[in-house]
Formats: structure tokens, sequence, C-alpha cells
């Protein structure tokens, strides 16, 4: 017994390896003993069994076994959907189908994996809204109406599963994808797509991952939908995608539904470091700067089609953190956005810095076009409020605010924004008509802390509780111009109020020894209008009164040159040198930096003959 076990050892490893020698020498004959006619048959069944579609493809197929059993076609072709138009919804330069083995043996051709190099893909939407890469047909399309079919009928009867039919694994390389939405006439074109898309079978789930290039910004993505076939049903399917590139990562982790189109529910996370970057990647120009950095959104999504809406959204920009909503609708290659944002704290300052060097810059920013793309750029319905908003070293209370661009017009609307004791409204319009800037504003004050207003626009000096009406309008093709167009007129009244500049009851003397010229000055009530013309801000009828003097003013400032010209009368009823009630008459010119007092020997100022297109004469 002991002598005949390793013979039946023997025996057994000499069958194994007759098998083996077998089954290579199967696997090494197959590229001389498959028939391309066969493999030709099987690879446009397979595909058109799979999509529907008519699959075609020039010259004969190429069989090789190394690395693996292969078989190589060239210039092949998937057909569009009938209705999407000549085009081919695939152009393949090269596809190799990786064949299955132990099928092979039992006298079957089956496809384990597809590589698609070169491929050209062409995505497109119809007039309907229904995308050509929707599988209506063949065993998915089937297996879809099945689904659907079940799923809307009334009958409690659990579904039937899903007939478990193979399908593969796809990789493409070096490929292009194309979009076309005929209906808006939007185009986008992805190139260098490398993927890998995993399919095995209609019950499993269906996975991706891969990169490619849009806009010049290298992408890669992920992606996995866990029923397919559900969701092409017109059910839900969960889905997850992720995406990053340079100036934006995002990620969705939700469900995908298919109703009259594509619809995702769920959580989703944009993530970037520029703000500024991203809106130039999705094709509009904002310039150079330091603000519109980092930013981020995240919240509860609903994309539809050409809709997108994110609740219980936080927002965040240049460190200012918000919470609210977001909606924004493409339609005919427009957008329109609409929003409600709600701030804690929403610092403006790196805005407001940027705006004042951009307007003392050396350079030529006077003479840079004012002109906006107003009408290019979509619609916007935002609310935005704020518990305090900083700018510079000001701190306003609650700030509620409207910013509407429809039409071409973009106006802003200041409903309420709390000054101490008081509060603002204000106003504010632009409008491009050919290549002109058009705008117009109105400002109301109502009990505001002059110091608080005038400290915010960098003026300081003088205290008082103020109302004031302001209403500007302008027009130019550069900001030198614009500015000089500026037209409007305000009115002002300061009560309870103390210049803290000067005491002026010994401006007699300051126009002698301007060192002379200090303290500071109480005064009950100030008012004035102000008009506003050719680049400057007149007044003939300011006057201001304090206990022991009164005091009346006309002049001009300059806007685009930042010059002064002034003449008054200061009234003392009670004068330091013991003397009775007279009046003083004096001048002021230079600049805003750097003026000076004089004495005014010329007549009694006629306030009846100044207007504000008057200038008035300077004295030396």
């Amino acid at each position: 017994m002991g002598t005949k076990k390793p013979k039946r050892g023997r025996r057994l490893l000499v069958g194994a390896l007759i098998i083996v020698v077998v089954l290579v020498g199967l696997v090494a004959a197959a590229p001389f003993i498959i028939s391309t006619e066969v493999v030709k048959r099987q690879i446009s069944d397979q595909i058109a069994y799979w999509t529907g579609r008519d699959f075609t493809f020039r010259g004969e197929p190429s069989i090789s076994l190394y690395p693996y059993l292969t078989v190589r076609l060239s210039d092949a072709t998937l057909a569009n959907p009938e209705g999407m138009g000549e085009e081919p919804f695939m152009d393949i330069e090269t596809m190799t189908g990786k064949i299955e083995l132990l099928p092979l043996l039992a006298g079957r051709i089956e496809f384990a994996r597809f590589r698609l190099s070169n491929p050209r893909i062409n995505l497109r939407t119809g007039e309907d809204g229904r995308g050509n890469w929707i599988l209506d047909q063949g065993v998915v399309g089937s297996q879809i109406s099945k689904g659907d079919k079940e799923g809307s009928t009334d009958d409690s009867a659990p579904r039937s599963p899903p007939a478990d039919i193979r399908l593969g694994r796809f990789l493409i390389r070096d490929g292009i994808i194309t979009y076309t939405d005929k209906h808006t006439g939007r185009q986008e074109e992805l190139t260098k797509v490398d993927a890998r898309f995993d399919w095995t079978s209609t019950t499993q789930a269906a996975e991706g991952e891969g990169s490619f290039i849009w806009r010049g910004e290298p992408v890669e993505f992920s992606g996995a939908v866990d029923t397919p076939l559900d969701w092409l049903a017109g059910g839900s399917s969960p889905l997850r995608i992720a995406l990053s590139a340079t100036p934006l990562e995002l990620a969705f982790d939700g469900a995908a539904l298919q109703l009259d189109g594509t619809q995702l529910e769920g959580d989703i996370q944009l993530t970037t470091p520029s703000v500024r970057r991203v809106v130039e990647w999705m094709g509009a120009d904002v310039g150079s700067g330091a603000i519109f950095g980092a930013g981020s959104v995240s919240g509860k999504v609903n994309w539809l089609g050409p809709s997108v809406a994110i609740t219980e959204a936080s927002v965040e920009f240049d460190g200012n953190v918000a919470d609210g909503a977001i909606a924004v609708t493409s339609v005919d290659g427009h957008s329109r956005v609409q929003g409600t944002l709600a701030f804690e704290t929403l610092d403006l300052s790196p805005y407001v810095d940027a705006l004042q060097i951009g307007m003392t810059a050396d350079g030529p920013w006077q003479s840079a076009p004012t002109a906006m793309p107003l009408d290019a750029m979509g619609a916007l319905d935002l609310r935005v409020s704020t518990n305090q908003l900083i700018l510079g070293d000001a701190e306003i209370g609650r700030t509620a605010t409207t910013i509407i661009l429809d039409d071409g017009e973009l106006s802003v609307s200041v409903g309420e924004m709390q000054l101490e004791d008081g509060f603002a409204e204000a106003r504010a319009t632009l409008q491009s008509r050919g290549v002109d800037l058009v705008g117009s504003a109105q400002l109301e004050l109502v009990d505001a802390s002059a110091a608080e207003v005038l400290d915010k626009i960098g003026l300081a000096g003088l205290r008082g509780v103020v109302d004031a009406n302001l209403e500007l309008a302008g027009k130019g093709r550069d900001l030198r111009e614009f500015i000089g167009s500026l037209s409007g007129q305000a009115t002002i009244s300061i009560t309870e109020g103390t210049f803290e500049l000067a005491d002026l009851s010994t401006l007699p003397a300051a126009i002698k020894d301007p060192a002379s010229l200090s303290g500071s000055t109480v005064f009950s009530a100030a008012m004035g209008t102000l008009a506003l013309a050719g680049g400057f801000v007149t007044t003939d009828d300011f006057h201001a009164e304090a206990e022991t003097l009164n005091l009346m003013m006309a002049g001009q400032v300059g806007l685009l040159t930042p010059t002064i010209e002034a003449r008054g009368v200061l009234g003392l009823t009670e004068p330091d040198d013991g003397g009775g009630p007279r009046d003083v008459p004096f001048m002021i010119n230079g600049t805003w930096d750097n003026w000076r007092l004089l004495p005014d020997l010329g007549p009694p100022i006629d306030r009846s003959a100044v207007a504000p297109e008057d200038p008035l004469p300077s004295g030396g």
C-alpha cells in the first residue's frame, strides 16, 4: 500500500501539468483560431445589446496575446439616438477589449474591459431638455423601462428585481468630451480626459475616477452611483461626487433622481482659495487685487436642470461668515442669482481700502473706462443684513441692504443703517448706456451723529446732531468725466454742535497770526444748502449761530482738484476787546491740506448774486 501513494501523486501532478499545457496552448493559439468575423459580430452585438445603438468600426480587428488576450479595433463609432443629429455620440480612434478566458474555452467571446484611446464623446441636450447620454434602448433601457413601469403601478406587490446583466469596465485615455445645449446655446469642452468607469453588471453600483482639463485648469474627479437603474428608471439612488482643481474643490453626498431631468439633492461643500480666480475661471474678468480671496459655500443643495438652490447655507468670503440661502437659475445663457445672507459682523474695510488705493494711486485711474457690462452680467436679487458693519475704524450698527441687477441696471438700497441714536437710508443706481456709465444716488440722515458720519469719510473736528438729504447724478466714459459730470444738491442741518478745530471768536487775531487760531466753538445750529456741479461743491447760504457770534459763508471746494475758495463774515456780538458788535470779513483759499486764512478787503458778500456756477474770487 505504501508503494502506491507516490505513483498516485505523480499521476495527479502529470494530469495537472497536461491541463496547464492545454490551457496555455489554447490561449497561445487563440489569436490564430478565433475568427475575426466572429469577433466583429460579437463586439458590435454586445455594445448594441447594451445601448440599443449602432456600433461600427473600420478595418479588421487585430487579436493579440500580450499582456493578455485582447482584440483591437480602429475608427469605431457609436451612434446618437434618433433626433440628436447626424454627429455620432462617440468617435473612438482605437478601442481595445480584454477577452474573458473561461467563456472563451466554452466557445463564447465575452469582454471584461474596454480601453478607449483618443475618443471624442459628444454630449448634447435637445430642445426638450433630454440628454443623448440617457440609455432608453437596449438591455439597459429595457431594465430602466421595466423599473419605470413597475414603479408607477398602484399594485402593492413588490417589484421584481432587475436582471443581472454583465456590462464591464471602461478606460478612457486622452479623450475629448464636448457638451452642447441646443436650448440655451451653451457649449463646453473637456480635454485630456483620462478616466476609469466600472459598471460590471446592471445590479451593481457604478463608479469612476479620473482627470480632465476644463478652461485651462486640470481637474480631478471621482464619483459613485449605488443603484444606477433605479435612478435612470425615475427613482433615486445614492450619489457621491468629488471634484478638485486649483481654483475650486467640490464635494457632493446625496441622492440623484430622474424626473423631468436629472435632479440632485443632498449636502454640498465648495471651497476656494480665491473667489476672484473662480469668477475668472467661469469666464468673467474682475481684474487684480487683494480682495475676493478665500471663500466657501456649504449647505443643502437641490439641482434640477438649469436651477441650483442651496438652503441652510453657510457662506464665507474674505473672513466674513453668513447664513442664508442662494438660488441660481440659467436661462438663455444668462444667470439669475437670488439669495438672502445674514451676517453677525460684516467687515468691508478691505474693499474700502482697495477703492481708496485705486482712487489715490498715481496713474491713469481717472481715465480708466467706467463702462460696466451690466447687461451681460445676468440678474441679481440679493438681500444682505448684518448686526455690525465695519468700515475701517468705523463700526455701524444693524444694516440691511438690497442689491438688485435687472435688465442692465444695478440698484443698491440701504433700508436700515443704525448710526448711534440716528439712522440712514440710501439708494444708488448704475446703468450702462453705450460707452457711458450713468449713475444716481440718494441719501437721508436722521438724528445722526455728525462726528460718526464725518469720521467715516476722513473728516474730523465737528460734533452735533445732523439731518441731511443728498441727491446726485452723473454720467461719463471715465472716472474723471463721471466725477466731473456729477450734479445735485444737498441740505444739511446740525444742532447742538461743536467745532473742535478753532475758537471762531479769535478769528480777527488769527487773520494776522494764523497760529493763534485754537480752541473750539460751541454753536446751537448750523445749516446750509450744497450744490454739486462741474466737479465742485458750492454753497452760498451756509450759516451758523452761537451764543456770542454768528457765521455766514459762501464758497466752493473741488473734487477732482483738492482746492478750496470761500468768503465769509463772522459777526461778533461780544468781542474780546470789549467793543461793540462788529463784522469780520475773511477769505479762505488753498488746498484741503494747506489752506490760508486772509482778510477780505472787498465789499460784503451779496449772497443773492452767488451761484454754484459762479466761482468766488480768491484774495491774497
